[in-house]
């Protein structure tokens, strides 16, 4: 996982932009441990955080997120400190979703 500018562009980046602060700081953990493989860079620009995954998508687990936590958690947490995204959304109450257009679904979405 990338903390700061300087590296190469991502390609193809999508995620949550959040309000800094404790899920902030779970989502982007929880990001780099629901996207296994993929490039994870995580942007503080003080008063917001920019979540970016590699390849048009990403996949946060409510019970990653959770667990990075270390209480429990419920997605609308997420949404109240999500002013924007970068991508397309799909929610539900343990996935959400992020993607481009072209991107095809995961398997581990079903």
């Amino acid at each position: 996982m990338s903390t700061e500018s300087g590296a190469e562009p991502i390609a193809d980046p999508v995620g949550p932009i959040l309000q800094t602060g404790e899920v902030a700081r779970a989502v982007a953990d929880a990001a780099v441990t629901d996207n296994a493989g993929c490039r994870v860079d995580v942007r503080n620009r003080g008063s917001y955080v920019r979540v970016e995954v590699e390849g048009g998508e990403c996949v946060l687990r409510r019970a990653t997120i959770a667990e990075e936590l270390g209480r429990p958690f419920k997605m609308s947490e997420l949404e109240l400190i999500m002013p924007s995204f970068v991508g397309r959304i799909e929610t539900g109450s343990d996935v959400i979703r992020f993607y481009l257009g072209t991107a095809a679904r995961k398997e581990a979405l079903s």
